[in-house]
């Protein structure tokens, strides 16, 4: 089933916050850094040490974030919600529905693990759609 969980960014404290998360919350932590990534010889190499992708996983608790942003974090822009999608369709057209009078940021696009895209809809609300490929 489809699932929506917050995805906070952090700009260089990714990893202290979710190991203080997993103190906090229990449960399993899975950190993935840039340069252990396959992005790796893409990117710059002093972001090497930054935190790609993290997640922290307790029965139904699920919390997503990064070091990864493109802006200034000030409050109100540090979440986002991620919509984890089943299928290759489904995020296709949750992507579209939700874009629709709003804003494309970075449009679907095929990676390492799946498909990716983010988009402000039209109500300014800030959202990742992602399917991982089996």
């Amino acid at each position: 089933m489809t699932q929506v969980n917050a995805y906070l960014n952090f700009g260089g404290k990714c990893r202290e916050a979710m190991h203080f998360y997993k103190d906090c919350f229990g449960g399993e932590l899975s950190i993935q850094m840039v340069g252990e990534s396959p992005l790796a010889g893409q990117m710059p190499t002093e972001l090497n040490d930054q935190v790609l992708h993290s997640s922290l996983m307790n029965n139904g608790l699920t919390i997503m974030a990064t070091d990864m942003t493109r802006e200034p974090l000030v409050v109100g822009n540090t979440v986002y919600l991620c919509i984890n999608c089943c299928t290759e369709e489904e995020i296709n057209e949750l992507f579209k529905n939700l874009s629709t009078g709003g804003k494309v940021v970075d449009p679907l696009t095929d990676m390492f693990w799946g498909r990716f895209g983010t988009l402000i809809d039209k109500f300014g609300m800030k959202w990742m759609c992602n399917y991982v490929k089996a």
